[in-house]
């Protein structure tokens, strides 16, 4: 199973290093969608919204002529669209999907799930995050160093909290037990498009990471 955290981490270190890159925007804002952490994906969107807006403009100004940034409108347009998407499902408060979190599988065992979660924990602990960015203590490039490392370590202790939460839901045979029941209850109700209100689980039982915090 792909390891949805690896790729997260991957996708915020480069954007820490360019905030303009609207790939790695846009791709993160895919896997948060995937765990269901639709409010962090509606970040990202709109995030990507003002990439494309300052593109649009930059591209009038240079050309003289508005028409001329028509792809960035098409591009501007389906980031709009797709972030009032995700603010409606952040909305609905659903529990993220934490067996992507830990890149598991529903059928894998407690041992399993515990390997996975030592190895996401060491590679994801805030304390390593950024570690191997050349340290630079002077002028401009020292501040703007030091600016890189803190949105680096404020994105790695999101996610290593994350997994930490991941862990705990599955680590335990009650939890997980009833996790799983939701999940059920979850699916179906999609398949009947139906939706259980404020993200109450069936016995009320409330998953910390219904939403995002950053």
């Amino acid at each position: 199973m792909d390891q949805i955290a690896d790729a997260i981490a991957d996708c915020s270190l480069a954007i820490a290093l360019d905030g303009s890159y609207h790939k790695a925007v846009s791709r993160r804002a895919t896997l948060h969608e995937m765990i269901r952490d639709y409010e962090q994906a509606a970040r990202d969107l709109q995030r990507l919204v003002s990439i494309f807006e300052n593109q649009s403009e930059g591209k009038s100004r240079q050309s003289g002529t508005p028409g001329r940034a028509h792809s960035s409108t098409k591009e501007l347009r389906q980031a709009h669209w797709h972030m009032s998407l995700m603010e409606e499902k952040a909305k609905k408060g659903s529990p993220l999907d934490m067996y992507l979190v830990l890149g598991v599988k529903v059928s894998d065992s407690v041992l399993e799930i515990k390997r996975a979660y030592r190895k996401a924990a060491l590679r994801h602990h805030p304390d390593k995050a950024g570690q191997f960015l050349a340290r630079s203590e002077s002028g401009d490039e020292g501040r703007l160093w030091k600016e890189i490392v803190e949105e680096v370590h404020i994105d790695a202790d999101r996610l290593f909290k994350m997994i930490g939460e991941a862990y705990a839901v599955l680590s335990d045979a009650t939890k997980r037990s009833q996790y799983d029941l939701d999940e059920e209850i979850r699916k179906g109700s999609k398949q009947s498009n139906g939706s259980r209100p404020n993200g109450k689980t069936s016995d009320g039982y409330s998953y910390p990471f219904r939403r995002s915090r950053r």
